[in-house]
């Protein structure tokens, strides 16, 4: 495949991924956020892909912090609605479908994108205490959980020329994921606003993705427990330097997410783990990723440590993995040469 063509691993939706793997706006709300950390890394969004219809299959595996928060060695307790904790780590996998049909609009390249997410989810701890996940502690509920799909029904790419890229829409999440007790999916719409920047040229694959989510106001379904709270917008960047050695490409990669606003609604209120709602949720992480071209279908595995980690499930030291796999399901047959008859 072309790194033009590398883009299509798991579709431009793999922006979000979402589910029990995920981590939470405010880890004392217990809400999971519908992004897997770094989960465009090795992708240039920048770049539209060629015109055709591409999935594949993202999964993330969200690996142990250095501290849990005061819980048992062995787990992270993440609070969720009447009590227990949601275990960690966990993982999560997600399908996307991202259609490129040729169209150019103000001088770029539309696609769209939808991508649905899932995981198996386990929440112990005795309800209404806050729970541990070790230990005596009793499974309380758990199951196949379907995670809020992600939808990006506008992408725009333009051409900058030199082996430039740069690309923006309009994302949002809709909060139609799988609810029973202790389901850690949000209530509530996410709304993004996503810019990126990217470099494909002499074996370089360069790209900075950035996106900034607007969260409404939680219906206290499943998540918050208390129906004025709205979780802060966050700028969510991830970053990749790779370069190509034929079929290989190998670089490093980063990722970081700030909340830029407070949470609102949540004053002098406490989670379920009797930690305050409120929280600024900043991350940072880097590593490694390793690609390799198979022809028909493209492999990326990456993995990062953490850097820095405030009101996240995950502190310094923690380990996250994931991989990706993608391929062209449909594309536009290419023009067949004319041939004379005699």
């Amino acid at each position: 495949m072309t790194w033009l063509r590398q883009i299509a691993f798991a579709g431009l939706a793999a922006v979000t991924i979402g589910g029990a793997a995920s981590s939470v706006s405010a880890m004392e709300l217990g809400n999971f956020e519908n992004r897997l950390y770094g989960a465009t890394n090795g992708l240039p969004l920048g770049a539209a892909p060629p015109p055709g219809l591409y999935t594949g299959l993202q999964t993330g595996y969200l690996g142990l912090p250095t501290t849990n928060g005061g819980k048992s060695a062995g787990t992270w307790c993440v609070p969720v609605a009447g009590g227990g904790c949601a275990a960690l780590p966990a993982i999560t996998q997600a399908v996307p479908l991202t259609w490129v049909p040729g169209w150019n609009f103000v001088g770029a390249t539309y696609s769209a994108s939808v991508v649905q997410a899932f995981y198996v989810f386990t929440t112990c701890g005795v309800p209404g205490s806050g729970g541990n996940c070790t230990g005596a502690a009793p499974i309380s509920s758990g199951g196949f959980v379907y995670t809020n799909t992600f939808f990006a029904p506008i992408d725009l790419s333009w051409n900058l020329g030199g082996g430039w890229f740069v690309s923006s829409g309009f994302h949002f999440v809709a909060p139609d994921g799988t609810r029973q007790a202790g389901t850690p999916n949000p209530d509530f719409w996410t709304f993004e606003i996503p810019l990126a920047f990217s470099y494909l040229a002499k074996n370089w694959l360069l790209s900075a993705n950035f996106f900034y989510d607007i969260n409404t106001k939680s219906q206290g379904i499943c998540c918050s427990q208390v129906n004025t709270i709205t979780n802060g917008n966050i700028l969510i960047g991830d970053l990749t330097a790779l370069y190509k050695i034929g079929k290989w490409s190998i670089g490093p990669v980063g990722t970081f997410e700030v909340q830029t606003t407070d949470d609102t609604g949540c004053a002098g209120l406490l989670g379920p783990s009797g930690a305050p709602l409120c929280g600024r949720r900043d991350n940072a992480q880097v590593g490694g990723l390793v690609g390799y071209d198979f022809g028909p279908v493209d492999i990326q595995v990456w993995a990062t440590g953490v850097a820095y980690g405030h009101d996240t499930p995950q502190t310094t030291g923690a380990i996250n993995i994931s991989t990706r796999i993608g391929f062209k399901l449909w594309g536009p047959e290419a023009p067949k040469p004319l041939v004379a008859k005699n």
